[in-house]
């Protein structure tokens, strides 16, 4: 593991991570930042944003829902922007997977990707983008087994959109690390070595 860490010390790197909610993203940014030592953790807002319990509960928030979350991981992103080795639990493309599920009325969500086109205009892409695919029913144990209160009304349909609409988008991107999130145990040390063996050699190959 020192020479992993040899690799990353006095690098500078964004690496983002993303998947459907459940995937666990914040699992795997929280590991990657304490073994690579990086300087910044950033983990989305989500307990802040007071529509989403509304959203959970099929109310008509889905525009003041991404909005929230678009403005709040806008600001994230320039706060600590100049950092040197930064790990992120999200990727600000998925304000665009959730945002085309979520806004359903067609004049909302055509403002909504206006503004969001405007913001990110000047956003870079990651260094290192991983995806941690998981199916919906691996996905739906794992909520449950957190136990959060505005979770518990999550519809596995929802779920399934939202899987769906990252299947979609990867499909279409090959500038990727893949993790399957069905075998991947974060907290097993062999495997996130592997992990970062693999964010190693995808940087190298660039």
């Amino acid at each position: 593991m020192e020479e992993i860490l040899a690799y990353f010390k006095d690098k500078q790197l964004r690496i983002n991570i993303e998947g459907n909610i459940g995937s666990g993203k914040t699992t795997l940014a929280n590991a990657i930042f304490y073994k690579i030592n990086a300087d910044e953790l950033i983990l989305e807002e989500f307990e802040n944003n007071p529509y989403l319990p509304l959203l959970y509960k099929n109310e008509d928030v889905g525009f003041q829902t991404e909005m929230f979350f678009l403005v709040s991981r806008y600001k994230q992103y320039h706060r600590n922007n100049d950092s040197r080795l930064i790990v992120s639990d999200y990727d600000m493309l998925k304000n665009k997977i959730f945002a085309d599920i979520t806004i359903t009325n067609p004049k909302e969500k055509y403002k909504f990707f206006k503004i969001y086109d405007i913001l990110t205009e000047d956003i870079k892409k990651p260094d290192v983008l991983i995806y941690i695919d998981t199916d919906v029913d691996t996905v739906i144990e794992r909520i449950k087994k957190r136990n959060r209160d505005m979770e518990k009304v999550i519809a596995k349909e929802y779920l399934e959109l939202v899987d769906r609409g990252y299947k979609e988008y990867f499909s279409n991107e090959k500038d990727f690390l893949y993790i399957d999130g069905n075998n991947f145990n974060v907290f097993d040390e062999k495997q996130l070595k592997e992990v970062l063996l693999k964010i190693i050699n995808y940087l190298e190959g660039k």
